[in-house]
């Protein structure tokens, strides 16, 4: 039984995918499988990875977005730890290494979280170096809830049988769903933070602002919505420190959305978190942002005309 197993989506990125694979394939740690599932790609994808044989185990299913690719990846992997990679990304030599360095370091913790940088173009990753370990530990993700550093959810190795407890990622296309997946994973024992070295280049796509911007927004609303309906872990006992988190990234969200001019998508996340916010309470955010929002407003139609 391998250590690791290695789940990379894809769809439609056939030449990325190659230069994600051959990053896998360059770790210095060696005890790995590799599974790499199709989410109804329509180019040349399969015939790809079929030059591959053995060294990649392909799982392919309909189009049904990346969280159900990810899943079918978690039912069929071998390994004690699943690491997530998406087919766009490279990783460092050293990332697999570190993840278990880290393991077995802090008594192989539920989740491991790593460090990324962007790039656009591959060349600019070359002044990345193997810097000296940093680790942040926790007794499990809910405890990192004071802690604002920003978050990489995207850069994680889980205990397979963690994610198949929580039933793995929402098989909705939202945004965060990452995200969602660690407040669900929130109670399982152990969490390391990994602030260095750096383990994963993330590349950086040019897209349409307003999908971006509605997408952020849809992934916010379920999030909260989630908490409404109790479906996150540690009941009230650990209410406050999931608040913590949420409301902190939810405030990060409608700034950005009133600074792009999107009001009805900020005014929205304001009112639906309103109550939490009350509750923890955070006054500063209650009575400053619809005045903020108010002055941006005006100052894009003086703008505008």
């Amino acid at each position: 039984m391998p250590f690791f197993s290695v789940v990379i989506p894809t769809y439609n990125r056939a030449r990325l995918l190659e230069r994600t694979l051959a990053s896998v394939f360059a770790q210095e740690e060696r005890d790995y499988e590799v599974l790499v599932v199709d989410d109804g790609s329509t180019d040349d994808t399969l015939e790809v990875l079929a030059g591959y044989g053995e060294k990649v185990r392909v799982l392919q299913q309909a189009n049904a977005g990346p969280g159900a690719a990810r899943n079918l990846g978690i039912q069929e992997a071998r390994g004690e730890y699943v690491v997530f990679l998406d087919s766009d990304d490279l990783w460092f030599p050293w990332t697999l290494a570190v993840y278990r360095q880290v393991l077995r370091e802090q008594g192989m913790p539920a989740v491991v979280m790593g460090s990324s940088v962007t790039f656009q173009r591959e060349d600019e990753l070359a002044r990345v170096s193997r810097e000296p370990l940093k680790v942040v530990p926790f007794q499990d993700y809910l405890a990192s809830a004071g802690d604002t550093t920003p978050r990489t959810a995207c850069v994680l190795a889980v205990r397979t049988e963690s994610l198949r407890r929580v039933e793995g990622f929402t098989p909705l296309r939202i945004v965060a769903e990452d995200y969602d997946l660690l407040y669900r994973l929130g109670t399982e024992p152990g969490f390391a933070w990994v602030r260095a070295p750096l383990v994963v280049g993330y590349r950086k796509h040019e897209g349409s602002e307003s999908t971006m911007l509605e997408s952020a927004h849809r992934g916010m609303a379920y999030q909260l919505m989630q908490e409404r309906l109790a479906r996150y872990p540690g009941g009230a006992e650990r209410r406050r420190e999931r608040l913590q988190m949420l409301l902190y990234a939810t405030r990060h969200v409608s700034h950005v959305l009133v600074d792009h001019g999107r009001m009805d998508l900020a005014l929205d996340l304001y009112r639906r978190s309103l109550p939490y916010h009350l509750e923890v309470p955070r006054w500063r955010y209650m009575l400053g942002f619809l005045p903020k929002m108010a002055v941006r407003g005006v100052l894009r139609s003086v703008q505008r005309g």
